[in-house]
């Protein structure tokens, strides 16, 4: 065997063997990772919107966020749309995860409840119907919420 000859089969097997380590490591982590029930992207109704990455049951848990609870002056800005109203009338919820890019409706798929964990407050998202694949979810924003917005309506 020439040295050249040598040469081009080191490197032949080199390669290889990296394009086959990357093929295991690629289809092993994809194997692995969980799968959420949420995918985030562009949505017809407004900006960004959750859509179910799976199909959903009726009464299913889609989604625990946990939440941060701060003070209603701690909040303003843009992000006065994505929190939720804690446990008092001057606290707010920011919440961590998917859960602060549902989209509104008044006829809503997606309900939550807060939960008090040994790790702190959660923001559990649920189906309130049955919720198909590739369906955007949504949550009703109340009528608080509404009413903050000079009287804007949904």
């Amino acid at each position: 065997m020439t040295e050249v000859s040598f040469i081009t089969l080191a490197v032949t097997l080199v390669a290889t063997l990296a394009i086959g380590t990357t093929l295991v490591t690629t289809i092993f982590r994809r194997k692995n990772r969980p799968e959420g029930k949420v995918r985030i992207k562009p949505s017809p109704i407004a900006g960004r919107g959750a859509f179910a990455a799976q199909n959903i049951k009726s009464g299913e848990i889609i989604e625990r966020c946990p939440a941060l609870e701060v003070n209603h002056t701690d909040i303003g800005g843009e992000l006065l749309n994505y929190v939720f109203y804690g446990n008092s009338e001057n606290s707010r919820l920011v919440v961590m995860g998917n859960g602060m890019l549902f989209n509104h409706s008044f006829e809503p798929n997606v309900a939550y409840y807060l939960d008090e964990t040994p790790s702190g407050k959660e923001l559990v998202l649920y189906a309130l119907s049955e919720v198909n694949k590739g369906e955007e979810m949504f949550y009703n924003y109340g009528e608080d919420w509404w009413a903050t917005r000079s009287g804007k309506d949904g």
